[in-house]
């Protein structure tokens, strides 16, 4: 999974009185900040990011938030029942290459559950998230994974592609993972791994007043940083 590039800081603009031409509504916008934690304030719920731009960006903490860690493992390290997610380049012999494979929390399975075309403009590039059906492993980071999962509504061609939906269809794939590809278990943390000087990445919001707001966000721990 990859994402835009830093966010500049955000100021709130003024807003106009309530009189005979009331601001437009607008709708929030996503935001990915990513930098190092350069303060926390618990009391404020007031997050500082200093970004490679030299920019300090302020993100308040919703009170549901999630906070999350990466942890290394080995491709030996999954097992058969493991919610798993991938981005994958299709082979011009329909082979699937994992580019990273994340393991998800129970809390999180099933998120983003089915296999369809990634955010960019590779009509190669895919993610799949899917639950491992068999790993076979020639060592400890080389091997292919099959997976199950379930999609949208199946193709004409038996084919079943999109996000799962009630009623979808259901697939496997086999995903070929290569040495030196990133597989890394999401971990749920909490706010006291917010220290100053730790690579985080956050998922935020601009709401109509220019703020910025999150309810998650990724943070380094253990020296492993976030996938950016």
């Amino acid at each position: 999974m990859r994402f835009v590039s830093l966010v500049a800081l955000l100021t709130t603009a003024a807003l106009p009185t309530l009189a005979d031409n009331p601001a437009p509504s607008v709708a929030p916008t996503a935001q990915r900040v990513q930098g190092k934690i350069e303060a926390y304030n618990p009391d404020t719920r007031t997050l500082s990011v200093a970004t490679s731009t030299k920019t300090t960006v302020a993100v308040t903490l919703e009170p549901d938030l999630r906070v999350i860690y990466d942890a290394r493992l080995k491709l030996t390290d999954l097992k058969t029942g493991d919610f798993i997610g991938s981005t994958t380049l299709k082979a011009a012999d329909g082979k699937l290459r994992a580019q990273e494979v994340h393991v998800f929390p129970d809390a999180m399975r099933g998120a983003g559950e089915g296999q369809y075309p990634a955010s960019d403009a590779n009509p190669n590039r895919l993610m799949t998230n899917a639950t491992v059906a068999q790993v076979t492993a020639a060592a400890a980071n080389r091997g292919t994974i099959t997976l199950n999962f379930r999609g949208g509504v199946a193709a004409a061609d038996g084919s079943c592609s999109g996000r799962a939906v009630s009623g979808g269809c259901t697939s496997n794939a086999e995903m070929i993972v290569s040495p030196g590809i990133p597989i890394i278990a999401i971990m749920i943390g909490d706010e006291t791994l917010l220290v100053p000087g730790m690579a985080v990445s956050v998922s935020a919001m601009t709401g109509a007043d220019g703020t910025l707001q999150s309810s998650r966000l990724t943070v380094e721990k253990d020296g492993v940083k976030p996938i950016l």
